[in-house]
């Protein structure tokens, strides 16, 4: 073809499309607008058609068969859609403003899967693709973010413009446009989405209203009725778009199926809380329909699996109108026999399908859209469904009051019975007099480690209830014993199920038989094993000692005593063993303790009874041989020194050798008293120490007190070099608060001999030596005047110092100049009183009282505090504790460090702990060394921790 018959065809097809758009012209009808436009309806001037989805624009536009076939829209209606047919709308707009405007082109139908909008210039005769949109596409692909289909379309002064609208659906499409003035489009969608969005709102309050009756009541109709609403809710937003746009916006293949889905699980649920409500009655009628109804939703809740759109549109419209039907009917029926409840649901029922009609035939359009009429409706509708629900409930909650009312007075007197049975704190049964067991309370089931009744009764029967004796006879004689009178109580022993044994008191009567059995036995058991143990424990420990299990000082006074008073001889042996201290504090008191127990059972073995044993205090031992002269006991010491020298002790990763040094005294007539034989005693083993330690001495009158002299001297010496050239260091140990945190630093304030070949020695070393010469007074005045110095040259330490513990010997709290010496260290320092608290042990301060008294009194005054230290060592603790005015109480150690492994360590400390609260006291354990031990503690109420678990003592100088 030449190009000059090309450029003829052009011209001739060109003259052919404008003729073809001025015949279309022609027949058009236009919609006018101008510069005041707010919301304009385009149906008067609007055109429709429907025609192949494939089939293009421009044979609707060019070919006069297809234009010609654009009808005119004369009222509202809807169009049913195939699944290979669109729908098109035409319409002319014609702008008569004189400036330019914004205007959107809105096609409120949100579930529409293809919205093509097109413009026509039949001047310029351009076509163009304004956008292409739906429900199949993407939401961010839309031109306006609306949940509906917006279009922006901008006019020039006077422009006249043709818009076609491809709509594909395979249910319903609409075939009505609004255009806007652009503001005033963004404006109503607000309001909408605002309106819908308190709408959604208040149906998903309704479900969560109704899962809470739920939960109160436990009925599975509130439950139902709960989805309903959710549903509901979900239904609503599929509808008006506000699903697609807020929940799934980058999933358009869901819009093909969640409508129906959500419809069908709505009808699911309406049917079983239906069902429920009329309590499942109704006859084989009223089954039926309940059955129809739900296989009818559950068909349209599943119909995405099996079926296209339009079979799905159509089976929402069979399933809608059936199950709001038949529901609706039979709430009528119901509500016919006269039922209250029902009434009030028959009437929900009638208004809701109402509700449901009217909004239908709104949305086919056969009654008008009105905004505020749609809205109104679906008011109505969650109005009627909240009145049911509260009838309903009201209903449920008569109905339960009446039976719990009718429950109540008929199970009166057994319910007394039963609290007072099964919460009676001992154990309760009852038997037959052949054993076998009827029942038994919560009580005696705990008791004997049974979970419920059934295990004791399937254990009773292989047997009976003679298998819960320790001694199966005891049962047989209680029996005997019932026979002859009335009620009996019986100390027992007992055996649990697991077969552990236990101490038990046991009250029992018999009474009449029933026909069944000639008479029953009843019984109440009480479990007083820890009442026994406690018993036994305190009997034990006061003979005993807790942590070596000998003899201790208390029961081996009494037998020294008997041994004075007899006419036999008899032989004391007093052993210690050598450089104790140092293993105790190199390795640590656990280390010590392990010793002084391995060390107690090899002279336990070498003694075989031969004497009596015991521990009088730390690492000192005592052996009373009786019948025997010191000649005769000299080879049992012998024995005793060679088995301890043959022992490794071994501790960690460490053997040590130990060895011990005995002194040996025979009972004389000079011996008027267990003390003086025992200081005799203590005088030879401190002559065997020494003399080199490991070695056995024969108490000598005539070398006494020269050796202890020697010894005595050198100390003092020492000690008087001490105080004159500063040679003791003060370190502090911090104590924990374990109830609730203090403010500021709280520590207790301890004492180092530093010697330059020794090293730090600890206090135990040195501080018998300074009271028996007098010179604690004198050390303890160091200790303050230091300290003092030290704090004044540390203000920012003072400034956070909480308290700091102060310990004070017997000898300082009676010296008279002692007081006046302390007060003059506060007011040159300048410390605050309310930052020291000073420790008195509980020995001192019973031998001192009166002095004690005086100087707690004076200083306590001022602000200090003050606090009893190693308290509970002694039996008169609770009787002295009403007298000192304290603040704390130091729980002596040695009840602490087993705390975890002795019930009687631990009963004893939370004795003191008790009667320390009920003072308004506040308690400080000690030889706190592991954070097991400090939890139990916390758990008991004590109030403060000190010790290695908490923190080991460092130098005062390293707070600096």
């Amino acid at each position: 073809m030449t190009a000059k018959l090309q450029h003829v065809l052009k011209l001739w097809w060109l003259m052919l499309l404008m003729f073809c758009g001025n015949v279309f012209a022609f027949h058009a009808q236009v919609n006018h607008f101008d510069k005041q436009l707010s919301r304009q309806e385009l149906g008067p001037a609007l055109y429709f058609q429907q025609s192949h989805k494939a089939l293009p624009l421009e044979e609707l536009i060019f070919d006069p068969e297809r234009h010609h076939a654009f009808r005119l829209i004369t009222e509202y209606k809807k169009s049913l859609q195939s699944a290979d047919q669109a729908l098109w709308l035409f319409t002319r707009l014609h702008y008569k403003g004189q400036t330019p405007v914004q205007t959107v082109l809105h096609y409120d139908f949100p579930l529409a899967d293809l919205v093509q909008v097109y413009s026509y210039n039949r001047e310029k005769n351009d076509l163009q693709l304004l956008s292409s949109t739906g429900a199949s596409v993407p939401f961010y692909q839309r031109a306006l973010a609306y949940r509906s289909f917006a279009f922006p379309i901008n006019f020039e002064p006077g422009q006249e413009l043709d818009l076609f609208i491809k709509v594909q659906d395979a249910a319903v499409a609409p075939v009505q446009l609004t255009l806007w003035q652009h503001n005033n489009f963004v404006l109503d969608q607000l309001y909408k989405n605002i309106l819908d969005g308190l709408l959604c709102g208040v149906l998903l309050l309704m479900a969560i209203y109704n899962l809470f009756l739920f939960f109160s009541v436990q009925q599975r109709l509130y439950l139902y009725y709960s989805g309903f609403f959710i549903n509901c809710a979900l239904v609503l937003a599929i509808l008006n778009g506000l699903a697609f746009a807020m929940l799934w916006p980058d999933y358009p293949e869901i819009n093909q199926a969640i409508l129906y889905v959500a419809a069908g699980a709505t009808y699911t649920c309406l049917t079983l809380f239906s069902w429920h409500v009329r309590k499942q009655q109704g006859g084989i009628l009223g089954r039926f329909g309940f059955y129809l109804c739900l296989i009818s939703a559950l068909l349209l809740l599943f119909s995405p699996l099996y079926t296209n759109n339009q079979l799905r549109f159509w089976g929402l419209l069979v399933v809608t109108a059936l199950c709001l039907g038949v529901n609706t009917l039979f709430a009528l029926m119901h509500a016919i026999k006269g039922d209250r409840t029902a009434k009030t649901f028959a009437l929900g029922w009638a208004f809701f399908f109402g509700c449901i009609v009217v909004l239908a035939l709104s949305q086919i359009g056969y009654l008008p859209t009105a905004q505020a009429w749609h809205y109104l409706l679906l008011m109505a509708v969650m109005g009627s469904m909240a009145l049911m629900s509260f009838s309903l409930l009201q209903n449920i909650k008569g109905t339960q009051q009446q039976s719990q009312d009718h429950q109540r007075l008929a199970n009166a007197h057994l319910q007394q019975y039963y609290d007072i049975y099964h919460n009676a704190v001992e154990g309760m049964f009852t038997s037959t007099l052949q054993g076998q067991l009827i029942t038994a309370n919560q009580a005696l089931l705990t008791m004997l480690g049974y979970q419920n009744l059934q295990q004791m009764q399937q254990d009773v029967a292989k047997s009976s209830m003679a298998r819960y004796y320790a001694n199966p006879e005891d049962r047989a004689q209680m029996l005997k014993q019932l026979q002859l009178g009335d009620n009996k109580n019986f100390e027992i022993r007992g055996l649990r199920s697991d077969g552990s044994a236990f101490w038990a008191l046991m009250s029992a009567r018999l009474a009449e038989g029933d026909g069944v059995q000639s008479a029953y036995v009843h019984g109440s058991i009480v479990d007083i094993t820890a009442h026994k143990q406690n018993t036994e424990q305190l009997a034990y420990l006061a003979t005993h000692d807790p942590l070596t299990s000998l003899y201790n000082r208390h029961y081996f006074i009494e037998q020294l005593e008997l041994a004075l008073r007899s006419e036999h001889k008899a032989t004391l042996l007093y052993l210690d063993i050598d450089q104790f201290k140092l293993i105790n504090t190199t390795c640590d008191h656990r280390a010590g303790d392990a010793l002084l127990c391995q060390v107690s059972n090899q002279m336990q073995r070498v003694l075989d009874n031969r004497g009596i044993l015991a521990r009088l205090e730390s690492d000192e031992f005592v052996v009373l041989l009786p019948y025997l002269t010191s000649n005769e006991a000299f080879a049992i010491a012998r024995q005793l020194l060679d088995t301890v020298k043959e022992f490794r002790f071994i501790w960690q990763d460490s053997v040590f050798s130990i060895s011990v040094s005995i002194g040996l005294a025979e009972n004389s007539d000079g011996n008027k008293s267990t003390e003086h034989w025992l200081k005799q005693a203590d005088s030879a083993c401190f002559v065997a120490k020494e003399k080199g330690r490991n070695r056995i001495h024969m108490f000598n009158a005539n070398d006494e007190e020269l050796q202890r002299h020697q010894s005595e001297i050198q100390w003092l010496k020492t000690l008087r070099q001490a105080l004159e050239q500063d040679n003791f260091v003060l370190f502090m140990q911090p104590i924990a608060a374990i109830q609730q945190a203090q403010p500021g630093l709280h520590y207790e304030l301890l004492l180092r001999l530093s010697l330059p070949d020794q090293g730090l020695i600890a206090p135990g070393n040195f501080l018998s030596s300074a009271e028996r010469y007098g010179l604690m007074p004198q050390i303890d005045r160091w200790v303050i005047r230091n300290y003092f110095r030290w704090l004044a040259q540390q203000p920012a330490h003072l400034a956070e110092l909480g308290l700091a513990n102060i310990n004070l010997s017997g000898a300082s709290l009676t010296d008279p100049l002692f007081k006046a010496y302390v007060a003059s260290l506060f007011r040159e320092y300048r410390i605050p009183f309310a930052k020291v608290c000073f420790e008195i042990t509980e020995s001192m301060a019973i031998l001192n009282v009166h002095q004690t008294l005086d100087f707690i009194s004076h200083f306590r005054t001022l602000g200090c505090k003050f606090a009893l230290d190693d308290f509970g060592s002694g039996f008169s603790s609770y009787g002295y504790l009403k007298n000192f005015p304290v603040d704390f109480v130091k729980i002596d150690g040695s009840f602490v460090r087993d705390l975890l492994i002795d019930p009687f360590d631990c009963a004893i400390v939370q004795s003191i702990h008790d009667i320390a609260r009920a003072m308004k006291i506040q308690t400080v354990a000690e030889y706190v060394e592991n954070m097991e031990i400090c939890h139990k503690l916390t758990e008991m109420g004590i109030d403060f921790a000190q010790g290695y678990g908490i923190a080991k003592p460092r130098p005062l100088y390293q707070q600096e």
